[in-house]
């Protein structure tokens, strides 16, 4: 049996190859950037896979994009809600959390 991991309109063969492109994302985006397009669909399935989901969310999410975090000064991605509100949000939280194709818990 093959496992597969789908996030956005891409398909991922292990955590490790979801982990590596997370970086890739969050690398090649300019700071501050609004996440657009397959990047977006990316981010937005993984954060999906967060253990407190429906708190990130929040009141509706209006974006994601990428910040530098000043207290560990490094990359993240942060969720822009509706309600004007920002939260970043764990990408190895999103990974551990994440269940192979079809057996998907639903957001």
């Amino acid at each position: 049996m093959t496992v597969a991991y789908t996030l956005g309109d891409q398909t991922f063969a292990t955590k490790k190859a979801v982990l590596a492109h997370a970086s890739e994302v969050l690398n090649r985006a300019s700071l501050g950037e609004v996440l657009r397009g397959h990047d977006e669909a990316f981010a937005l399935d993984l954060l999906a896979q967060h253990p407190e989901v429906g708190r990130k969310h929040g009141a509706g999410i209006a974006g994601v994009a990428v910040v530098v975090m000043p207290e560990w000064g490094t990359r993240n991605f942060v969720v822009l809600r509706e309600d004007g509100s920002i939260d970043n949000w764990s990408v190895k939280k999103c990974v551990a959390n994440l269940r192979p194709d079809g057996t998907r818990r639903s957001p």
